[in-house]
């Protein structure tokens, strides 16, 4: 998978987390100088929404490139980290876009408490945008490993029904 690949898939998650994720109504406390979320547990939800989709898209990532064949797989694991960098930071923004505006805006458009103010879409945590990275780095990693251990069986099998040693083939 290019690195261009987790940047468009960062459109499609950016939609869902808009689609999926909650929003809610806002209070204003102390005439109007405090926001307050009716719902404590939002930002967690909204995050974890977020934290969900990309652990997926992490998954789905990391396996394309690990099955990948050819080219170096340092290059290749490196560009789809960065492109996984890249595509969740876009989810973030795009979710944040489409979603409610933020609750200074809704005022200055004269939107008022009694009307209901919305909560915007907004990633809380910055350490939710490194979760689909992080995913599809695990997945890769794991994906060498066996690549790896697939092809040095496969090398003793061949030296022990070619008549040599399986210490020949490991150096040892």
């Amino acid at each position: 998978m290019p690195a261009a690949g987790p940047v468009l898939l960062g459109l499609l998650v950016g939609l869902a987390w808009w689609l999926l994720a909650p929003t809610g109504p806002v209070v204003l406390l102390q005439g109007g100088t405090v926001l307050s979320q009716v719902d404590p547990e939002q930002s967690a939800a909204q995050d974890g929404v977020l934290v969900l989709l990309g652990a997926g898209a992490g998954l789905l990532c990391g396996l394309l490139a690990a099955v990948r064949p050819g080219g170096s797989p340092t290059r290749r694991s490196l560009l789809v980290v960065a492109g996984c960098l890249l595509g969740s930071a876009l989810a973030a923004g795009l979710g944040g876009l489409l979603g409610p505006p933020s609750v200074a805006s809704q005022l200055a458009a004269g939107a008022t408490p009694a009307e209901g103010l919305i909560s915007p879409l907004v990633a809380h945590s910055t350490g939710v945008l490194l979760v689909w990275p992080a995913a599809a780095a695990l997945v890769m990693c794991a994906g060498h490993l066996a690549a790896a251990w697939t092809g040095s069986s496969r090398a003793r099998a061949e030296a022990e029904a070619a008549g040599g040693r399986p210490e020949d083939v490991s150096g040892g």
